[in-house]
C-alpha cells in the first residue's frame, strides 16, 4: 500500500484544481480540523478485540477526544462512532482492524446506525486498514436480508459513512468487504476523503448517495468485481479529484442523478465493461447525470465503448 500512497501523492502534485471558490467548494477542499487546542489521547485496552475500541470511544468526554491504534484489532461486531468531536486514528503501518469469520456486519460506521440516522458532526478516521475477510461472510447486509427492518437497511462496507456532517476520512486502506469499500449515504455533507486505496470489495470501490459539498481526492479504486466509483440519487456539488480507477470488474465511474459535480485529473484504466458510465434511472429523465464537469480525464482500454 505504501508504493500506492507514493504514486497518489505524486499524481496528486500535478493536478490543478480550478478556481478555488467553484460552486463554493473552496470550504471541501481543505483539511478540516475538528479538535482544536489540546486533546487528550485514549488508548484502547491492550486486548486485540475490536469492543476494547468501542469502549474507549463511548467513555470518551462530552467534548470528545482521539482514540489511538496500535496493531491489529478482530471486530465481531462493527466499530460505530455516533458522537461529535472524535477522532479515530492508526498509529504505524499495522493498524488493522479486521472483520471476524461470520459476523456478517459493517466493520466501520460514522453516523448513527437508525434509519433515518440521527444527525452528527465533526468526526475523523485516519490512518487504519480496514479488512472485510469477505471470503468468510454470508450475508450483504447487517444480520439478515437487506432492508427487511432495523440494522439490515446498512450494508455490510468497510466503511459506512451515513446521516453525518464536517468529516474527515483520511490515509485508509479498505479491501474485501463483503458489499462495498466506502458507502456514504443518508445525507452526507461536507465530507472530505483523502487518500484511500480500495480493492477487492464485493460490489464498489467507493459509493455515495445523498451526498453533497464534499471532496474525495487522491483515491486508488481497483480491483473491485463492480464499479470503482458508484454515484448515485442525489449525489451534488462534490469535487473528485487525482484519483486512479483501474482494473474494476464493470465500469470506472458508474453515475446516475448526479448533478453539478467536478471530476478533475481522473484516469480509468482496464475496466470489465464502460470506462465511464452516464445514465438516469428509473425515475425518468430528470434522475439524469447533469452538469457534471470533466477536466483532465483519461479512459483507456476498457473492454465496451
Amino acid at each position: 500500500m505504501l508504493v500506492s500512497r507514493i504514486h497518489l501523492r505524486l499524481f496528486a502534485a500535478a493536478v490543478v484544481l480550478l478556481a478555488a471558490g467553484w460552486l463554493g467548494l473552496r470550504a471541501a477542499a481543505q483539511s478540516p480540523s475538528f479538535l482544536p487546542g489540546v486533546q487528550k489521547n485514549y488508548r484502547p485496552d491492550s486486548v486485540s478485540d475490536c469492543s476494547a475500541i468501542q469502549q474507549a470511544i463511548d467513555n470518551l468526554p462530552a467534548s470528545g477526544g482521539v482514540v489511538l491504534v496500535t496493531g491489529s484489532y478482530l471486530c465481531q461486531a462493527p466499530v460505530v462512532i455516533a458522537r461529535d468531536q472524535v477522532e479515530l486514528r492508526g498509529e504505524g503501518p499495522s493498524a488493522t482492524l479486521r472483520l471476524a469469520d461470520g459476523a456478517n456486519s459493517p466493520l466501520l460506521i460514522i453516523g448513527d446506525t437508525a434509519t433515518p440516522p440521527a444527525r452528527h458532526h465533526q468526526m475523523t478516521v485516519r490512518n487504519l486498514v480496514l479488512d472485510g475477510n469477505r471470503a468468510h461472510q454470508s450475508l450483504e447486509c447487517w444480520g439478515g436480508p437487506c432492508d427487511s427492518g432495523g440494522l439490515t437497511f446498512i450494508r455490510n462496507n468497510g466503511l459506512t459513512v451515513r446521516g453525518v456532517e464536517d468529516v474527515l476520512v483520511e490515509n485508509l486502506g479498505i479491501f474485501s468487504a463483503r458489499s462495498g469499500g466506502l458507502v456514504a449515504e443518508k445525507n452526507v455533507r461536507r465530507l472530505t476523503v483523502r487518500g484511500l486505496e480500495a480493492s477487492d470489495n464485493q460490489f464498489d470501490g467507493l459509493a455515495a448517495y445523498q451526498t453533497e459539498d464534499s471532496l474525495f481526492t487522491e483515491l486508488f479504486l481497483h480491483d473491485n468485481p463492480f464499479a470503482g466509483l458508484s454515484l448515485d440519487i442525489a449525489f451534488n456539488r462534490n469535487v473528485i479529484s487525482a484519483a486512479i480507477l483501474a482494473d474494476n470488474g464493470k465500469q470506472g465511474i458508474f453515475m446516475r442523478d448526479s448533478r453539478d459535480n467536478l471530476f478533475q485529473g481522473v484516469q480509468i484504466r482496464n475496466s470489465g465493461e464502460m470506462g465511464l458510465f452516464l445514465a438516469q434511472a428509473e425515475g425518468g429523465p430528470a434522475t439524469a447525470a447533469t452538469g457534471n464537469t470533466f477536466a483532465g480525464l483519461v479512459v483507456s482500454n476498457s473492454a465496451q465503448m
